[in-house]
């Protein structure tokens, strides 16, 4: 078995009075996991999809050897290939916060302000990390598939009457 930690599944986390917001479970358990045993998660922005993207400490790691890789294909190639700027973009946008037990955080508020997020977010598992929406934002996002955006409509709209916190 592999050691490359896979987040799937999606949950929906409101924030509580506090502003922090609730890691689920399943992701929790492996965000510590990839974390070396710590509750530690590292947050960024997705460079395409204009959402936060989650992660436990040994992705870091990995995005650093992936630059490394790109570097050495380009070197290879023939290819002009900044490693110092694709470090920049993959690493140093990256936030790490802590978390509690309960999996409570409070989501950096420039990765906050980036993702449009106000006081609720959909978790939405896609691999090696998982990616954090605005819920409105995703269901404005015509790449993502159409039973995610549905689940998600569904959820605000049961929010808008109510029903769903």
């Amino acid at each position: 078995m592999s050691d490359v930690i896979l987040y799937s599944g999606n949950a929906f986390s409101v924030a509580d009075g506090k502003g922090r917001f609730v890691l689920p479970l399943e992701m929790r358990k492996l965000v510590t996991q990839a974390s070396g045993g710590q509750n530690r998660l590292c947050l960024s922005i997705h460079m395409d999809n204009g959402c936060a993207t989650g992660f436990g400490l040994s992705h870091k790691q990995f995005l650093f050897e992936e630059v490394d890789k790109l570097e050495r294909q380009a070197y290879e190639a023939g290819r002009d290939f900044n490693a110092d700027l694709e470090r920049e973009n993959r690493l140093g946008t990256i936030e790490d916060v802590n978390f509690d037990d309960a999996g409570r955080f409070f989501l950096h508020p420039d990765i906050k302000d980036e993702a449009g997020i106000t006081d609720a977010i959909f978790f939405y598992g896609v691999g090696r990390y998982f990616q954090v929406w605005k819920p409105e934002a995703l269901i404005e996002s015509p790449d993502r598939p159409a039973l995610i955006r549905n689940k998600v409509r569904r959820w605000i709209d049961a929010r808008a009457e109510g029903a769903a916190k």
